[in-house]
């Protein structure tokens, strides 16, 4: 257990980046996003101040010095939060919460390693920090399986209790859930990573007995408080991976879905852990692009030392270099962003979304906001249909746009007038048919000397 009290540097990183929910569904004000922060934690560090020095009496000339990066009074705006954050702590620590920051020699050392700057500012936890250190293995799969991936899910929990390795998982109904709850049933330790709730899950009866225990740590990014966003849920799955020596998928859907999303990051870019896929029982067509994609084939260990081989041989493998991530906005020359890494997830479950594409279905099918939907719709829109006129010379119409996107024929003329208005796509009527079409310039172009508005290259 933690029962320390909060440092320095994170009460002031809470203060910047949280946003202290307290009765509230929404914050009082917007605190940084994750790409803010680190810019900022950067400009500190250059300045070799740590956050804790904007809480000191006369920060302003620092504040001033930080201005390169953000607007000092928005960073005043959130430093000015103290009552707020004191509210905030008070709660926690009345459902046994505890806070950690990346600034804490408590804070997992893992995380910091693996994701450096991309492992959350701030995690918040119940139960037993020092599980978050110790490794084990990551059991995902999807929230609706039948009784016999259940019983697997925690004939496999069990086996790692067994082995005096610990079960990291995400908490979710089903497969998640079944893992867990196998390797506490037998004694062993559990660590679950949750995208929302963790206030309601630090006080429930059945997690009372194993927090009290120290066998279970609760852990989660964003505040206590928070309701479920189907983009925290797919954020956190790096998390699970991270803190793992080795991973087992049990079940994933094929190309869609947060347990696709997260086994597909490790696989084509992240590389953290070996991660594997069940061999045994029914064939999943998920699980089978998953070894297309590297994934190793579960080799079903029966006894404790097979599984403890297994996840000593994948704690000293040195895991392969990243892969560089490919950047398709130019602007972006070293790394992505988070936003732009949760869109990249958020384009594939669009992709593999079937049938029309309107603001209500992407609501419904990825369980967000309207408003939200229709933000990311547009950009994924933008994007697929530039990409569309670049690729190919041919030229479109309307209906033939509407249908090449699975979108509706009302969504399709603004984004071709904003591409004809920025020089990109011609439009003209054919002679014979006395339809609109549209043509790209880019590639008439080399034909016609003009393209995006500039002379023919010679």
């Amino acid at each position: 257990m933690m029962k320390a009290g909060l440092s320095r540097n994170t009460q002031a990183i809470l203060l910047l980046t949280a946003p202290l929910i307290i009765g509230r569904s929404k914050p009082s004000v917007n605190p940084l996003t994750a790409g803010e922060y680190c810019r900022l934690a950067h400009r500190l560090r250059e300045l070799h101040r740590k956050p804790a020095h904007l809480l000191e009496p006369g920060a302003d000339s620092l504040l001033e010095e930080c201005r390169t990066t953000l607007d000092p009074r928005q960073l005043q705006g959130l430093l000015g939060r103290g009552f707020l954050l004191a509210q905030a702590v008070e709660r926690w620590r009345s459902r046994a919460i505890w806070v950690v920051s990346r600034a804490d020699a408590t804070y997992p050392q893992r995380l910091k390693k693996r994701l450096k700057d991309g492992a959350p500012p701030i995690l918040y936890g119940c139960g037993e920090v020092s599980i978050l250190n110790a490794g084990g293995l990551a059991v995902v799969g999807s929230r609706h399986v039948d009784e016999t991936l259940v019983q697997y899910a925690k004939d496999v929990g069990q086996l790692t209790a067994a082995s005096h390795r610990a079960v990291i998982s995400g908490g979710a109904r089903g497969v998640d859930q079944a893992a867990m709850g196998g390797a506490l049933e037998a004694g062993g330790s559990v660590v679950g990573i949750v995208a929302d709730g963790l206030e309601k899950a630090a006080v429930r009866r059945e997690h009372r007995e194993a927090l009290m225990g120290g066998r279970l740590a609760l852990i989660c990014p964003y505040d206590p408080a928070a309701r479920f966003n189907v983009g925290h849920a797919m954020q956190r799955n790096k998390l699970i991976y991270a803190l793992a020596d080795a991973a087992l998928v049990v079940n994933a859907d094929d190309r869609r879905g947060g347990t696709w999303a997260g086994a597909s990051e490790q696989l084509t870019r992240l590389n953290l852990v070996p991660v594997h896929v069940r061999t045994s029982g029914d064939e999943s067509k998920g699980l089978t692009e998953l070894k297309k994609l590297g994934a190793k084939p579960w080799p079903n260990p029966k006894t404790v030392q097979e599984l403890q081989d297994i996840l000593t041989a994948a704690s000293v493998a040195a895991p392969p270099a990243p892969k560089p991530a490919v950047l398709q906005e130019p602007l972006l020359a070293i790394h992505r962003s988070p936003a732009d890494e949760l869109f990249a997830k958020v384009t594939d479950l669009l992709d593999q979304m079937d049938g029309l594409k309107t603001i209500d279905r992407v609501a419904k099918e990825l369980q967000i906001p309207k408003s939200l939907a229709g933000t990311w719709l547009k950009r994924f829109v933008d994007r697929k249909l530039r990409a569309l006129f670049k690729s190919s010379g041919t030229s479109r119409t309307v209906p033939e746009v509407a249908k090449e996107l699975h979108i509706t024929k009302g969504q399709v003329p603004p984004y071709l007038q904003r591409l004809v208005k920025e020089g990109l796509v011609d439009k003209v009527k054919d002679k014979q048919s006395r339809r609109i079409r549209y043509r790209s310039l880019d590639l008439i172009g080399p034909l016609f000397g003009r393209g995006n508005g500039r002379p023919a290259e010679p």
